[in-house]
């Protein structure tokens, strides 16, 4: 049973970000009993793992011998559905301060209160990188995008993916297996991306043009082509589209941590080690937080976010012990 039940406009716990840590936060706090909040600033869950690499394969979780990032996040989403959680996707969260009892948090959507924060937002608030070419970033929102939430609505299509990283290749590769027709734009001749990843997008069928730039995207009211410059002969060349997916990676800013007066040592918050605080009601977990011998894997931040919950639970309840059973003896299934 939460333990704000009398109060529904309030919550147990916020979580800020909604990355693997912070989605396995949310359900531990349901485990715990306690009523939780999740904001994401991105329209989307998962964090780094679903805006970057959703199709690569990951090897150091635990229960999975090889996970792709996407049914990672698929995964978490619906653990974290355990105690029914109220979600807020698109709503960065720009300030947090303590009044009275609560810490309210500020979002251009809202305000909400809870009895405890646990900030879980990896390196920073995410925004998705533009070309910085006026004739192609005027499509933003008309064509363009920076993700690709469902790739079913792409197929029997042209595409354009731009970029060299694994993210523009995972994406390319997803697209082109469901049916679209897609082309890669990359500005160098060598990837960054894993050898392996470049091989499935040829063997997809995407085609891919190195060493060039897209200078406009053509089109009236939708993307129609766009064209596209070789970068070592001159030569332009148009290729239809009607879709652009900018896989240029994100920029990551923490420069709100510091306006909230949180303490801060290199890139991470300084917390301690056996509760995860902050500052009093104030708990952080993942690549967010740095302590001497942090190792920055999702399994840390799993286990990060427990303590953090537990300890938070033991705070708001002084007579709840900080170790919540084993699962099993509860009897939990998610819903």
């Amino acid at each position: 049973m939460p333990l704000t039940e009398q109060q529904p406009d309030i919550t147990d716990l916020a979580i800020v970000g909604g990355g693997p840590v912070g989605l396995f936060a949310t359900f531990y706090a349901g485990l715990r009993g306690m009523s939780a909040r999740l904001l994401e600033a991105l329209p989307f869950v998962g964090g780094q793992v679903a805006a970057l690499y959703p199709e690569k394969r990951i090897y150091d979780v635990g229960g999975f011998p090889a996970v792709r990032g996407a049914e990672l996040v698929e995964r978490l989403t619906e653990q974290a559905r355990f105690g029914a959680p109220r979600v807020h996707l698109g709503e960065p969260v720009t300030n947090l301060e303590r009044s009275g009892e609560h810490v309210v948090l500020t979002t251009p959507v809202s305000t909400y209160r809870a009895r405890a924060v646990l900030l879980a937002v990896g390196v920073g608030r995410f925004a998705p990188k533009s070309l910085g070419v006026p004739e192609v970033d005027r499509w933003a929102g008309r064509g363009l995008g920076h993700t690709v939430a469902d790739p079913s609505r792409f197929r029997g299509q042209p595409v354009l993916v731009v970029g060299g990283g694994d993210s523009a290749l995972d994406w390319a590769t997803e697209l082109a297996e469901g049916g679209a027709a897609v082309t890669l734009v990359h500005r160098r001749d060598e990837f960054r991306a894993v050898e392996s990843a470049l091989g499935r997008a040829e063997a997809a069928g995407v085609v891919i043009r190195r060493s060039a730039v897209v200078e406009a995207v053509l089109g009236a009211d939708a993307p129609e082509a766009a064209r596209i410059r070789n970068l070592k002969d001159g030569s332009t060349m148009e290729v239809p589209c009607r879709h652009v997916v900018l896989a240029l990676g994100f920029s990551a800013d923490r420069s709100l941590l510091r306006t909230w007066g949180l303490p801060l040592e290199g890139r991470g918050l300084v917390v301690s080690p056996d509760t995860m605080a902050v500052a009093p009601w104030i708990y952080a977990a993942g690549d967010a937080v740095a302590y001497p011998g942090k190792l920055k894997l999702i399994a840390t931040g799993f286990a990060e976010a427990a303590l953090a919950v537990s300890a938070a639970r033991q705070a708001l309840e002084p007579g709840a012990h900080l170790q919540g059973g084993h699962s099993s003896d509860l009897g939990a299934r998610p819903a």
